[in-house]
Parts: structure tokens; sequence; C-alpha cells
């Protein structure tokens, strides 16, 4: 006895096909360059103030390394962003030293770990290791517009009645 089993499948089998999609991770200064948002610098005031505030002169040296495209600051542990910033939260000279600008230097810190955690993934388009490397900046002028604010409001002398 010969016993045969045949399954015909009448419907033809969908085969999903998944795309790789390449991924340009290299985010160049001439992409940096290219992104548009306000950036403010400090005034000449607090720059002479700031200058003792060692941690945040670090901060403005990684700054200007991500300006230039240099992101190796970024693509290492996350440790070296938190202690960073603890260290310059906790470093805030007296001069400086509100509540705005501390929640700014929060803003900066949260913003600069979000950019340091796609930039460990590889399946984030380039265009949103941009976006991020855009928020870190614009979080960091904002930081520096606020320590404007400060140094202009404590210039103004008003008299109360």
């Amino acid at each position: 006895m010969c016993l045969c089993l045949w399954t015909c499948d009448t419907e033809d089998k969908k085969v999903k096909k998944i795309e790789e999609v390449p991924v340009s991770g290299l985010v160049f200064q001439d992409d940096i360059i290219k992104l548009k948002y306000v950036e403010y610098g400090l005034d000449a005031k607090a720059k002479t103030d700031i200058l003792i505030w060692e941690k945040f002169v670090e901060l403005e040296i990684v700054m200007s390394q991500l300006k230039t495209g240099d992101l190796s600051y970024f693509q290492d542990e996350s440790k070296d962003i938190v202690l960073l910033m603890k260290d310059l939260i906790n470093s805030i000279p007296d001069v400086v030293n509100t509540p705005s600008i501390q929640a700014r230097l929060v803003s900066l810190e949260t913003k600069m770990l979000k950019l340091q955690g796609t930039l460990i993934l590889k399946n984030i388009p380039k265009e949103e290791h941009l976006e991020n490397v855009k928020e870190v900046l614009v979080a960091y002028s904002n930081l520096n517009l606020q320590i404007n604010k400060k140094y202009e409001k404590d210039s103004q002398k008003i008299e109360k009645p």
C-alpha cells in the first residue's frame, strides 16, 4: 500500500520584503552650519564672571566641538554627560545661580542625553540626528540667553516707591 499525501495550496504565498534603508549617520560640519536657529552668545559682563566657572568653560568646549561636527563626546557613555552636568549644576557661581538658569541646565542635559541616545542607534536617519543636534544647540543658546537676561536685570537700577 502506498499512501501519498499531497497538499496543494491554491493561493500564492506572499513574501514580505523587508527593505533595509541605507543610513547615512555621518553628520558633518556643513550639515550643522545649515541648521537654522538663533544663537545667543554671552554678554561681555557675563563672560568675565563665567570664565571662573570651570565646568561652563568645559561645556563651551563641548559645544564648539559639536558645532564643528565632532560628535565623539556624545558617542561615549552617558556617564560623561551626566557627570559634566551634575558638576556644572553643583558649581554654579552665586552671581548666576537662579532657578531659571538651573532649569536651562537641566533642559540642556536632557537634550544632550537624547542626542547621545540617538547616536548610539544605527538605524536613525541623518535628519533626526541633525534635529537632535539642533535641539542641543538651541538649549545651549537658551542657557546663554538666560545668563544674559540675569546680567541685564541686575544692571537695571529700579527704585521702588
